[in-house]
Protein backbone atom coordinates (compact mmCIF):
# COMPACT_ATOMS: atom_id res chain seq x y z
CA UNK A 1 0.00 0.00 0.00
CA UNK A 2 1.34 3.22 -1.17
CA UNK A 3 2.46 6.05 1.34
CA UNK A 4 -0.14 8.24 0.24
CA UNK A 5 -3.14 5.49 0.18
CA UNK A 6 -1.93 5.17 4.07
CA UNK A 7 -2.20 8.89 4.99
CA UNK A 8 -5.30 9.16 3.13
CA UNK A 9 -6.90 6.35 4.74
CA UNK A 10 -5.62 7.87 8.39
CA UNK A 11 -7.28 11.60 7.58
CA UNK A 12 -10.12 10.26 6.18
CA UNK A 13 -10.76 8.34 9.58
CA UNK A 14 -10.22 11.87 11.06
CA UNK A 15 -12.79 13.31 9.44
CA UNK A 16 -15.00 11.02 10.34
CA UNK A 17 -14.46 11.01 13.62
CA UNK A 18 -14.68 14.92 13.63
CA UNK A 19 -18.13 14.85 11.65
CA UNK A 20 -19.67 12.33 13.93
CA UNK A 21 -19.03 14.49 16.75
CA UNK A 22 -20.37 17.42 14.67
CA UNK A 23 -23.64 15.49 14.11
CA UNK A 24 -24.02 14.29 17.44
CA UNK A 25 -23.70 17.59 19.05
CA UNK A 26 -27.20 19.10 20.05
CA UNK A 27 -28.00 22.64 19.37
CA UNK A 28 -27.71 23.59 22.78
CA UNK A 29 -24.10 22.79 23.37
CA UNK A 30 -23.53 24.38 20.04
CA UNK A 31 -25.08 27.37 21.43
CA UNK A 32 -22.97 27.45 24.14
CA UNK A 33 -19.83 26.99 22.18
CA UNK A 34 -21.05 29.99 19.87
CA UNK A 35 -21.12 32.44 23.20
CA UNK A 36 -17.44 31.32 24.34
CA UNK A 37 -16.35 31.76 21.08
CA UNK A 38 -17.70 35.08 20.49
CA UNK A 39 -16.28 36.42 24.30
CA UNK A 40 -12.75 35.08 23.68
CA UNK A 41 -13.05 36.59 19.93
CA UNK A 42 -13.84 40.31 21.70
CA UNK A 43 -11.13 39.65 24.31
CA UNK A 44 -8.45 39.01 21.34
CA UNK A 45 -10.00 42.14 19.79
CA UNK A 46 -10.43 39.87 16.91
CA UNK A 47 -12.63 41.23 13.93
CA UNK A 48 -15.41 39.14 11.66
CA UNK A 49 -12.90 39.88 9.06
CA UNK A 50 -9.87 38.40 11.05
CA UNK A 51 -11.61 35.41 12.01
CA UNK A 52 -12.87 34.40 8.42
CA UNK A 53 -10.06 35.22 7.16
CA UNK A 54 -8.23 32.56 9.54
CA UNK A 55 -11.30 29.96 9.43
CA UNK A 56 -10.82 30.21 5.46
CA UNK A 57 -7.18 29.62 6.02
CA UNK A 58 -7.41 26.84 8.02
CA UNK A 59 -10.52 24.81 6.27
CA UNK A 60 -8.96 26.01 3.44
CA UNK A 61 -5.71 24.80 3.55
CA UNK A 62 -7.11 21.23 5.50
CA UNK A 63 -9.28 20.50 2.75
CA UNK A 64 -6.84 20.91 0.06
CA UNK A 65 -4.89 18.85 1.75
CA UNK A 66 -7.08 15.94 1.90
CA UNK A 67 -8.31 16.51 -1.97
CA UNK A 68 -4.64 16.41 -2.84
CA UNK A 69 -4.44 13.20 -0.62
CA UNK A 70 -7.62 12.08 -2.56
CA UNK A 71 -5.81 12.59 -5.98
CA UNK A 72 -2.29 10.88 -4.62
CA UNK A 73 -3.82 7.93 -4.00
CA UNK A 74 -4.84 7.36 -7.33
CA UNK A 75 -8.99 8.08 -7.00
CA UNK A 76 -10.49 8.12 -10.25
CA UNK A 77 -10.92 12.31 -11.09
CA UNK A 78 -14.27 12.24 -10.91
CA UNK A 79 -14.15 11.05 -7.19
CA UNK A 80 -11.22 13.62 -6.82
CA UNK A 81 -13.78 16.28 -8.20
CA UNK A 82 -16.58 15.47 -6.09
CA UNK A 83 -14.24 15.64 -3.06
CA UNK A 84 -12.91 18.97 -3.99
CA UNK A 85 -16.82 20.28 -4.74
CA UNK A 86 -18.02 18.81 -1.56
CA UNK A 87 -15.11 20.07 0.86
CA UNK A 88 -16.02 23.84 -0.87
CA UNK A 89 -19.26 23.27 0.36
CA UNK A 90 -18.33 22.34 3.92
CA UNK A 91 -15.75 25.89 3.35
CA UNK A 92 -18.60 28.02 2.26
CA UNK A 93 -20.47 26.86 4.97
CA UNK A 94 -18.40 27.56 8.15
CA UNK A 95 -18.02 31.04 6.43
CA UNK A 96 -21.51 32.16 6.89
CA UNK A 97 -21.62 30.11 10.20
CA UNK A 98 -18.80 32.51 10.73
CA UNK A 99 -20.88 35.74 10.25
CA UNK A 100 -24.14 34.39 11.76
CA UNK A 101 -21.70 34.30 14.77
CA UNK A 102 -20.83 37.79 14.38
CA UNK A 103 -24.08 39.33 12.74
CA UNK A 104 -26.55 37.41 14.89
CA UNK A 105 -24.54 35.84 17.97
CA UNK A 106 -26.13 32.57 17.62
CA UNK A 107 -26.74 30.09 15.26
CA UNK A 108 -29.85 29.78 13.08
CA UNK A 109 -31.91 26.52 14.10
CA UNK A 110 -32.82 26.28 10.10
CA UNK A 111 -29.05 26.82 9.38
CA UNK A 112 -27.48 24.42 12.23
CA UNK A 113 -30.08 21.60 10.47
CA UNK A 114 -28.08 22.22 7.72
CA UNK A 115 -24.59 21.83 9.32
CA UNK A 116 -26.12 18.35 10.31
CA UNK A 117 -26.95 17.70 6.60
CA UNK A 118 -23.40 18.74 5.93
CA UNK A 119 -21.60 16.83 8.53
CA UNK A 120 -23.26 13.63 7.88
CA UNK A 121 -22.01 13.81 3.89
CA UNK A 122 -18.88 14.68 5.08
CA UNK A 123 -18.97 11.23 7.25
CA UNK A 124 -20.12 9.44 4.16
CA UNK A 125 -17.13 11.13 2.23
CA UNK A 126 -15.07 10.23 4.85
CA UNK A 127 -16.19 6.26 4.81
CA UNK A 128 -16.26 6.24 1.36
CA UNK A 129 -12.56 7.20 0.60
CA UNK A 130 -11.58 5.25 3.39
CA UNK A 131 -13.49 2.09 2.16
CA UNK A 132 -12.16 2.86 -1.47
CA UNK A 133 -8.66 3.18 0.20
CA UNK A 134 -8.39 -0.36 1.41
CA UNK A 135 -9.69 -2.30 -1.64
Amino acid sequence: MDIAVKITLVASIVMVGYNLHQLVTSYEAICEKVKDFKMLAQQNDSDEGAVRRSNFLLTGVLSLLFVTLVYLSDFAYWIVGAVLAKMAVSILLSHIEISQIFREDAIRPSFFKLTKVDAAVNVLVGLGVAVIAVS
